[in-house]
């Protein structure tokens, strides 16, 4: 009995150090998004961390107390191995969670969730997204990982003087008792007696949000995930819906689309949309294509972005819906295909529609999201050359570029009198950001921008030099900003500030709009200014229209933020903890705006 107790304690020991260590290696691999921390801060992290450390090792205790019950009556030898089978299986499991989710924090800006599965889904986009020495090193990490935690385990726990007892009265006894100690692990992972249970959000508790992130549990937090309901609008329910409605209607006033402003020469244009992958304000000085076409046309200086992920941001374009915290329209086609979109509505007009993208289609459901769009010509990754689709996500913006200049200037020459709507994905400048080419930009990300840029003025021009472009306007946005410089938190309003411009020769007259405004306000005063219906799209509004409220709404994960002029408000969901801001009314209006967003989707 003493030996398999003392086997036990060592056991839970062993996984909550681990599971501590983990915190110290989170510290140090972003060091950068740390900022300026004491010792004693690191302290704090590890000691508010401790309860959620000490739940998931209560999950993975139990099953060896469960091992123990059993070695009471079963060969000890056999347990034994059953045992280093488990903990070995768990042990990879962990690890490949630490070393993966440190990874790809830097980045992303959250911990690893159930939506890391949709990528393990697509392993091709998965090893897309690092360069072959990053693989490497990554793989030599969870080796060394591995290796060092399956060495400290054999030899921090001993079986050699776990014996059988041979007494039958003996071993029933020693089994009750088992259960009994087992079964008190209960608590730790539940965390509480009373309704409240272990959450993440139990673990915040500093104003420095990285220090939060650095206390928190990548595998609860992944657990915690899958246990939500994706669109859970209890999370997100903070008032009555009444009262809810009555302040998100104060930043949408019910005659936005009353008022009229001709922009384009002809009610009926060709457009073309054109969504770029990653582009931030913050890499203008990378853009010099896209901020000397802006100027030609309607430029949109103060817009931003509706969430972080390409998924969220092609909904939010296509369909003006803003972004979620911690789930995407688009993956849930029984959800996404009740949503509006532009291609449904050009669509009933006559339009035809075709869509371009050098990548998978099939990631995060975005083909089922087309299809109900009315997108029946698709052209991706498996209809260019294997020669042509040799990048880490398919083939390279130029290549699709070219394509799409080709056969947009084909269809016009040969049915000038058909409306076409094609919208054009590119994918250069995403992670790893490996592209056919070198600019005076050191640094990655800006050396993708550029190239894309350099694609993107190419294929404009191309079109300016056709008779088509009296009757076309070419919509230019981005899916969602990134991260850069290194070292913006991601929820910080610098993530998500893009460039949009809507230029062509229909447009009328260049036209600066400094407006505060998002990308979902785009399609909606597409629609409006070509005469057809906007109010189908309930969370825009009209950003040519200057005595309508300037606001823009975006979404992080596990959190979200409302932007004015005069103030700002960015609120942590998981803890309800404002991150920034102190205005009282702005606060309660962004909570109401969230809210309406979630009763929205509940209807659908």
């Amino acid at each position: 009995m003493k030996q398999r107790l003392l086997l036990f304690f060592k056991y839970y020991l062993f996984w909550i150090v681990l599971f501590q260590l983990q915190k110290l290696f989170f510290i140090l691999v972003q060091y950068k998004l740390m900022g300026d921390i004491s010792l004693s801060d690191c302290l704090q992290v590890m000691a508010h961390a401790f309860p959620l450390d000490l739940s998931v090792a209560s999950y993975i205790t139990a099953v060896f107390g469960l091992l123990l019950v059993v070695s009471n009556w079963l060969n000890v030898r056999v347990i034994r191995y059953i045992s280093h089978v488990f903990t070995a299986v768990v042990l990879a499991i962990v690890v490949f969670v630490l070393i993966g989710d440190n990874s790809t924090f830097s980045f992303w800006g959250y911990h690893w969730d159930k939506s890391i599965f949709t990528f393990l889904q697509s392993p091709k986009e998965v090893l897309a997204c690092a360069v072959w020495w990053q693989w490497i090193l990554v793989t030599i990490l969870f080796l060394l990982w591995f290796v060092a935690c399956g060495f400290v385990y054999l030899k921090w726990l001993k079986w050699d003087k776990v014996e059988l007892e041979s007494r039958t009265t003996t071993r029933l006894w020693q089994t009750g008792v088992w259960l009994l100690i087992t079964a008190f692990l209960f608590l730790p992972m539940r965390g509480s007696v009373t309704v409240s249970t272990m959450n993440t959000g139990r673990v915040y508790f500093s104003n420095n949000q990285m220090l939060n992130q650095a206390a928190v549990n990548p595998l609860f937090n992944i657990i915690e995930s899958l246990s939500e309901n994706t669109f859970d609008l209890n999370k997100y329910t903070y008032m009555s819906s009444v009262e809810a409605q009555q302040l998100t209607q104060q930043l949408l006033s019910a005659d936005r689309w009353t008022h009229t402003e001709e922009v384009f020469a002809t009610q009926r244009p060709n457009i073309v949309l054109v969504i770029l992958e990653s582009f931030s304000s913050n890499a203008l000085d990378a853009m010099p294509n896209l901020m000397r076409l802006a100027q030609e046309g309607i430029y949109f200086s103060n817009a931003y972005s509706s969430s972080y992920r390409t998924d969220r941001g092609i909904v939010s374009l296509m369909s003006a819906f803003p972004g979620q915290p911690t789930s995407s329209l688009m993956t849930v086609p029984s959800k996404s295909r009740n949503l509006p979109q532009i291609g449904k509505a050009l669509k009933q007009e006559g339009y035809l529609l075709n869509f371009y993208y050098g990548g998978d289609e099939d990631f995060t459901n975005m083909r089922s999201y087309l299809i109900d769009g009315g997108f029946e010509n698709r052209v991706v990754d498996k209809d260019f050359p294997l020669q042509d689709r040799m990048s880490k996500w398919g083939a390279h913006d130029h290549i699709v570029l070219e394509r799409a200049s080709r056969e947009i200037r084909q269809r016009y020459t040969q049915y000038p009198d058909n409306q076409y709507f094609d919208v054009i994905l590119t994918l250069s400048s995403h992670e790893p950001f490996d592209v056919p080419f070198t600019s005076d930009f050191s640094h990655a990300y800006l050396n993708s921008v550029a190239y894309t840029d350099s694609c993107l003025g190419a294929f404009v021009d191309s079109l300016k030099q056709h008779p088509l472009w009296d009757s076309t306007i070419v919509i230019l946005s981005p899916d969602h900003g990134y991260p850069y410089p290194n070292g913006i938190a991601n929820y910080n309003p610098l993530r998500y500030r893009i460039p949009m411009a809507i230029i062509g020769g229909a447009v009328q007259q260049p036209m600066p709009v400094p407006t505060l405004c998002s990308q979902i306000d785009l399609v909606p005063i597409v629609l409006h200014a070509m005469g057809l219906d906007a109010e189908a799209y309930p969370f825009s509004k009209n950003i040519l229209d200057s005595t309508q409220t300037e606001f823009a709404f975006y979404a992080f994960n596990d959190g979200f933020a409302l932007l004015t002029p005069q103030d700002t408000i960015i609120v942590d969901a998981k803890s309800n903890m404002l991150l920034h801001g102190n205005n009282e009314f702005l606060n309660q209006q962004a909570h109401a705006f969230m809210q309406c967003i979630m009763e929205e989707i509940d209807q659908f």
